[in-house]
């Protein structure tokens, strides 16, 4: 049947696949002998470490020949042995000369002196870039001029830079940059009159004190993971719509900060040690009211988390979907206690956990006090035969609302039905 296929969706398909998989296919019958040297795209692996060096060099170079015409988009690169060996130099300036449209390239080396080296013709001879990830390898000083007009997509991880000012020019020239992933701050500031979204993402060294200074008029994205966050100046916060604080530590005094941020941003995702922290602060001085607030999401609840949870809701008059993430089952004893957004304004909950508990209660306090809420979701990762009783009392809580509907998925198995029946599998669909 796939030979039927046009060859243009043939090429999509393929275009996905690791070129060692793509070639293979050159196997299968007459008409696919060819095929694999039209995909416009090159994935592989090189091996430094091969005696001599590792033939992929060669079908590298073969490969660009053979798609010099046809305009090669993509190229992902994973080099397995030392940085300063002169074939991947090599390959890689030939590779960067093919004005190729997107750029994946990492190495192995956890050492700067010895990780790929990146030719300066990448700052040059990339006119049709559009998407950049480089991880662990070393970028040279960039020239005066840099051409990279049409690069949207940045994503550095373990990067060595020349200098502190070599990351801060290179997205400040970049006029089209409109997502960038880093693992630290390799500058002082982000600047960018372009940039809509900017992760701060995890770091292989483990949680480093930061400073996050921005200057991003058009942000929209910001996510800050796994970092000591020490200070936070962005100049321009009206822009910003979705903030991701999961899996942050220590504010020190940036909690007034994260609090300004959060009173502008429509959805939020926090992780408990956050929440309580906020909630420590509301014993001494009051929290805002966060009106913009619609979506919030709540990871890695644990013991006590509930109380936190409570206080903090009180401060988001507008909520209307709520996300929580259980790592325990310890809810709390508080569940009389309602804020007035579980009242007025909350249409949709889920509840993610680990396997059922006692999850009646949680679904008994969101159906039975939410007037306007339309859904109930709770995902499970496992659902034992002996669940079935837990779950079918969960369908036949009482709601205040008429309009709201149970569901209840199993990672394994999939949306589970409200029936009686014997076997786990044959409660789902």
């Amino acid at each position: 049947m796939i030979n039927q296929l046009p060859d243009s969706l043939i090429y999509e398909i393929l275009f996905n696949l690791p070129t060692e998989d793509v070639v293979k296919t050159s196997l299968l019958c007459r008409r696919w002998r060819y095929v694999w040297q039209s995909v416009p795209g090159l994935d592989l692996v090189i091996n430094g470490f091969i005696k001599n060096y590792d033939p992929k060099f060669d079908f590298l170079d073969r490969f660009i020949d053979l798609n010099y015409y046809l305009c090669l988009q993509r190229v992902k690169l994973r080099y397995v042995g030392y940085g300063q060996n002169y074939r991947i130099k090599t390959s890689m300036n030939t590779v960067i000369k093919q004005k190729i449209q997107h750029l994946d390239v990492g190495s192995n080396s956890r050492y700067a002196y010895d990780r790929l080296e990146i030719p300066p013709t990448i700052y040059t001879s990339c006119e049709r870039l559009v998407s950049l990830k480089l991880y662990r390898a070393n970028l040279p000083k960039s020239p005066d001029s840099v051409s990279l007009p049409c690069l949207k997509i940045m994503d550095l991880q373990q990067i060595n830079f020349v200098d502190s000012l070599e990351m801060e020019k290179l997205v400040s020239v970049c006029p089209a940059l409109e997502t960038l992933t880093t693992d630290k701050m390799y500058g002082v500031k982000v600047s960018s009159q372009s940039l809509l979204s900017f992760s701060l993402t995890k770091n292989g060294d483990g949680y480093l004190k930061t400073q996050v200074v921005m200057q991003t008029p058009k942000l929209k994205y910001l996510k800050l993971n796994r970092h000591f966050i020490e200070r936070i100046i962005i100049n321009d916060l009206s822009s910003i719509v979705m903030l991701n604080l999961d899996d942050l530590m220590y504010f020190g005094e940036t909690l007034l900060s994260i609090l300004k941020l959060i009173s502008c941003v429509g959805d939020l995702t926090i992780s408990f040690d956050i929440l309580q922290d906020i909630c420590q602060f509301s014993k001494s001085k009051s929290l805002p009211k966060f009106h913009n607030l619609s979506i919030l999401s709540v990871t890695n609840m644990m013991a006590g988390s509930w109380e936190s949870l409570l206080i903090f809701l009180e401060s988001c008059p507008n909520l209307k979907s709520l996300v929580l993430g259980f790592q325990d089952y310890n809810w709390g004893v508080n569940f009389s206690d309602v804020p007035q957004c579980v009242l007025s304004s909350l249409e949709f909950v889920e509840v993610k956990a680990r396997d059922v508990a006692d999850m009646n209660k949680l679904g008994s306090y969101f159906m039975e006090n939410s007037t306007v809420l339309e859904k109930f979701t709770l995902c499970l990762d496992y659902i034992s035969e002996c669940d079935h009783v837990i779950l079918g009392k969960l369908f036949t809580l009482p709601r205040r609302s008429n309009k709201c509907e149970v569901v209840v998925r199993s990672r394994k198995f999939g949306t589970y039905k409200p029936l009686s029946l014997f076997s786990v599998a044959d409660g789902f669909c």
